[in-house]
């Protein structure tokens, strides 16, 4: 099916329109539907996707409810957080497409960590160790140890 408006390009965007009981149709590509302000090529925040669904109530709201904290889905869309961390759990069927949206995935992955962080324990370590080297006048050993904290790309007067 061709757009309504250009009759060049296929139709992917179908908006019906219902006023005073007439039912209107149209069938646009995305270029027209953007000219007419029915689509919007700018990515919603999470904030704004949130808002969103928090505007978005029903009767059957109230009837859904977190079983830990009481707090139901009709007064976290009003609110605009959770009770408790059961709440997702509750209202999981709910708000997953919004997960989903926001997170533009299902399931949370995470940061990656950076060169070099994760390496406190390590460095940590050889510090110790390096002073009870010291310590017992094990120099070689102390040796060692600091080029091996210059690996790691620290210094002997860094601090952590």
């Amino acid at each position: 099916m061709l757009c309504d408006d250009c009759k060049r390009k296929p139709a992917t965007i179908f908006f019906k329109d219902v006023v005073s009981g007439k039912i209107s149709e149209l069938h646009l590509c995305v270029e027209c539907a953007q000219k007419r302000g029915l689509v919007s090529n700018k990515k919603m925040s999470p904030i704004e996707m949130l808002q969103k669904l928090l505007k978005e109530k029903n009767a059957h709201d109230e009837q859904i409810i977190c079983p830990v904290c009481c707090l139901s889905l009709a007064e976290f869309k009003r609110v605009g957080r959770f009770g408790c961390s059961h709440c997702i759990t509750a209202f999981a069927s709910n708000i997953e497409h919004l997960i989903k949206e926001i997170q533009e995935s299902d399931r949370h992955i995470g940061k990656r960590a950076r060169p070099g962080e994760g390496k406190g324990v390590e460095i940590f370590k050889l510090r110790e160790d390096l002073k009870k080297a010291l310590e017992n006048e094990a120099y070689e050993e102390a040796a060692k140890i600091r080029d091996r904290l210059k690996i790691l790309g620290i210094s002997n007067t860094e601090q952590c």
